[in-house]
């Protein structure tokens, strides 16, 4: 059996299970179920949701990073549905994060950008180190006039071979 690692990102009904520790049991009994290995699994934050789902105005985000078989996920998302604590959920492959990176981003509180993680992290710091101006936003503003002026320069090229296919006469009438 070759485990994968696996994200999921729960949406629990705060009516029915407000308290951290009654979230923690449902995750691991739906975990356990699906004979998943459980790397970090944190709470997010109680929001209001952006339409109602089964009636429900709020919501407790939870993530949670596991390893689990490729043929147990459709039972693990069956039992989730059937499960009447949680609302929704989404869970997709994660191959590109180590466990402390996973541990990490579980840690972080859940208006964290992603932009200031790469600061932190100093995931950046080759990049910046090989740019003349020592920022990435310099570098791409030096980047993004020579590419606007190249396709400028391409369209307009086209648009001159394109008049010159559709009217050959045109040229015969220059000269």
């Amino acid at each position: 059996m070759i485990l994968k690692t696996y994200e999921g990102m729960f949406l629990f009904d705060p009516s029915v299970t407000n308290e951290w520790e009654n979230i923690q049991a449902e995750v691991k009994r739906l975990m356990d179920r699906a004979g998943t290995r459980m790397i970090v699994c944190s709470k997010w934050d109680e929001r209001r949701l952006a339409y109602e789902i089964r009636g429900r105005k709020r919501g407790i985000y939870v993530l949670c990073f596991f390893e689990a078989d490729p043929d147990r996920i459709k039972d693990l998302e069956r039992d989730v549905h059937l499960s009447e604590s949680i609302l929704r959920c989404l869970i997709q492959k994660v191959e590109h994060l180590s466990e402390v990176e996973m541990k990490d981003i579980a840690a972080r509180p859940a208006n964290h950008s992603a932009v200031e993680a790469d600061r932190i992290t100093g995931r950046w710091s080759a990049v910046e180190s090989s740019t003349a101006g020592g920022s990435r936003a310099g570098s791409r503003q030096e980047k993004l006039p020579e590419s606007r002026e190249g396709k400028k320069s391409d369209d307009a090229s086209a648009a001159v071979d394109s008049d010159a296919l559709e009217n050959p006469e045109s040229d015969n009438q220059e000269e």
